[in-house]
């Protein structure tokens, strides 16, 4: 008789929750434990720990960091947290790409020897191209089958529109849908109970309740963000046995959707059409019905979601010379040879979201020098999609020293610390790239407090940016050359940045400074600076 394999033993190491988090945000957060539950014997700590004290207690054969985030906004303080390294730790990026927490997040990695991420989808990795630096995975999003199934009830409703009217400057699609849709067809708008368990809307529908409105539904409507990403209600919807109906989509279309054989998908006059054509053809209804269930249910439980034990037992087996690499986004895993530009995630293409592609042109405008008008136009603009994205901010902050703006680069650079600081300090703890640009703002204004201040935060964010600054600033920095003080690219140890700044070359670097050095009278401190035979030598003058 075949042995069973022992069921492995995992630690989940969350922040502290937040007390005030709704039951609904609470369920969606905690998803991932229970999930993970099924396939290994899980243990969940949530307060602060010795690490040597509970391995011993324990024994785990892995470790899964969850994220911080409003619903567990607390990390922890984990004493011998790098106690018996070759305990591999992962971190669950469970939050969404914009938050505003994720420095938080990303400055656990090193304190903790964490160096595996599983990313939610595109999303997080193409927001944060420093990702890329560590071996991240992308894991598909999932539901619980026996929540989310056809509950074979009557249709009553034509159409349901969850969180209708919520933030529909992030949702368009869905605004301009619920606006229109209700013209042509019968259309229940849901509100959004709210996150926070005192101040929670009436009337909420979760877990079974809201599965089964959906399974009363002929359609139901999802959006996939103004970053064109796909969420929870994506696979909800379909395997409560309604037809999905959302924009045209390439995340979704990765999910397996294809529009007319198990969804609908468009926008405007076209969309209305099939919906129209749709629900007059029971036949085709019933197919595409059909087929979007079962496409959410044959591949996308919690039963199928084994990802993170099939990561686990690669790694145990890697030999030297060896990397764990994803078969493909959402994928297996197999341990291949590492050869220089191996990718973690094989035949993998990250593309552009409609946010991302912004950010990316508004820094190849910045390091080229072209004019910055239109750029600053457009940051602008991705600050009104969501309240409290941050990527903008730092790039406009920049824009401002580039103009010789510096009371206005103070407040770019520093608003995404000030606002998340204000409950509390911790929250408010910056990114290692926002250091960097505001160590420069500190020598500009010749303000010695902000400087000092820079340079304690500095401790404990390492970063290429931060030492780079460092060096333009020193007083003997035409004694220095680029190897002796460590500009010359990352290191182990540094800590991974949310920003679009940071990554680029020395020389590019170099050009950059200049030219916020001269926008700002101090030309003068440049000695010169050229390339030279392909590398960057500079020096900076001491007046």
């Amino acid at each position: 008789m075949a042995e069973t394999a022992p069921r492995r033993k995992v630690l989940c190491v969350r922040p502290r929750p937040n007390p005030n988090t709704a039951p609904m945000l609470a369920n969606v957060v905690d998803e991932w434990v229970h999930t993970l539950a099924l396939h290994c014997d899980v243990s969940v700590i949530e307060q602060d720990f010795d690490f040597a004290e509970v391995y011993e207690q324990l024994k785990p054969d892995f470790l899964i960091f969850d994220s911080v985030h409003w619903g567990r906004p607390h990390r922890l303080n984990i004493a011998n947290a790098q106690a018996h390294p070759h305990v591999p730790r992962a971190l669950y990026l469970n939050c969404d790409p914009h938050d505003p927490m994720r420095p938080l997040i990303l400055q656990m990695l090193d304190n903790y020897g964490i160096d595996t991420v599983f990313c939610t989808g595109n999303e997080q990795i193409q927001h944060m191209p420093e990702l890329l630096r560590i071996a991240s995975f992308i894991l598909p999003k999932f539901i619980d089958p026996t929540v989310f199934q056809d509950y074979k009830l009557d249709k009553i409703i034509p159409v349901t529109v969850f969180s209708g009217h919520l933030f529909p400057s992030f949702y368009p699609w869905r605004a301009q849908v619920t606006e229109e849709i209700q013209r042509l067809f019968p259309t229940l708008v849901y509100t959004h109970p709210g996150y926070d368990k005192n101040h929670q809307a009436p009337f909420e529908v979760r877990d079974e309740k809201y599965s089964q409105l959906i399974s009363q539904s002929y359609f139901s409507i999802a959006d996939t963000t103004r970053m064109d990403y796909v969420v929870r209600k994506h696979l909800e919807i379909p395997a409560s046995g309604a037809i999905l109906v959302a924009p045209e989509s390439e995340p979704l279309k990765e999910y397996g959707f294809v529009d007319l054989e198990n969804c609908v998908l468009g926008s405007g006059r076209e969309l209305y059409i099939k919906i129209n054509a749709v629900s007059r053809s029971p036949d085709l209804y019933s197919y595409i019905c059909k087929q979007g269930h079962d496409l959410v249910h044959s591949r996308y439980t919690r039963q199928l979601w084994t990802h993170m034990l099939d990561w686990f037992e690669c790694r145990i087996r890697l030999q030297p010379g060896e990397i764990v690499q994803q078969q493909g986004k959402f994928g297996s895993f197999e341990n291949v040879r590492a050869n220089p530009g191996t990718p973690w995630i094989a035949d993998a293409v990250i593309f552009d979201s409609p946010m991302s592609a912004v950010l990316r042109s508004a820094r190849d405008t910045i390091l080229s020098g072209e004019d910055l008008g239109s750029t600053k136009a457009a940051l602008n603009d991705l600050t009104n999609w969501i309240g409290h994205v941050a990527e903008p901010w730092l790039l406009l902050g920049v824009i401002a020293l580039l103009e010789g703006d510096l009371n206005q680069a103070a407040l770019w650079l520093s608003r995404r610390g000030n606002a998340q600081g204000q409950s509390d300090a911790e929250l408010g703890r910056l990114d290692p790239v926002e250091i960097a640009w505001l160590l420069m703002l500190a020598e500009l204004l010749e303000d010695e407090g902000l400087r000092d201040l820079m340079l304690e935060r500095a401790l404990d964010a390492p970063h290429l940016s931060i030492r780079r600054m460092q060096w333009l600033w020193r007083d003997d920095a035409d004694e220095q050359d680029a190897e002796t003080t460590r500009v010359d690219g990352f290191e182990p140890g540094d800590c991974l940045s949310i920003h679009w700044l940071g990554q680029e070359t020395l020389a590019t670097w170099i050009t950059l400074a200049e030219r916020v050095l001269a926008s700002n009278g101090r030309a003068d401190r440049i000695r010169y600076g050229a390339v030279l035979d392909g590398r960057s030598k500079i020096m900076f003058g001491t007046s």
